[in-house]
């Protein structure tokens, strides 16, 4: 799931950096959570947009493309009001499959010198 090409192009390979971007993305990926539920709770598809593109961008930098990819889908239909009935299947996918990405950037970071 995960593509560790771009973040190891971006932290130049420093193993310290990329530990910390790491366990930034858990910390993030937990508030992406709280605030996907929140906002779908109250039908808030500002917030839904909003939330969609921080998911966006911290997953792109994991590589989780797939990931980052719906999330820009997501962003995208918000922003337009487009097709509200997409909302829930796409923040579904986000959260069904970040915690099967955690685990993968746990395995990763174990790796880590």
């Amino acid at each position: 799931m995960i593509d560790l090409a771009y973040l190891n192009d971006i932290t130049d390979g420093d193993v310290a950096t990329k530990r910390q971007l790491i366990e930034l993305f858990f910390v993030q990926a937990d508030e992406i959570k709280q605030r996907f539920i929140v906002a779908e709770l109250s039908d808030d598809v500002d917030e839904i947009g909003r939330t969609a593109h921080i998911a966006k961008s911290t997953t792109r930098v994991m590589g989780l493309n797939d990931i980052a990819d719906k999330m820009e889908l997501l962003q995208r239909l918000s922003e337009k009001k487009e097709t509200p009935d997409e909302y829930p299947a796409l923040i579904k996918y986000y959260l069904d499959n970040i915690p099967i990405a955690i685990e993968e950037l746990k395995v990763e970071i174990a790796k880590l010198p």
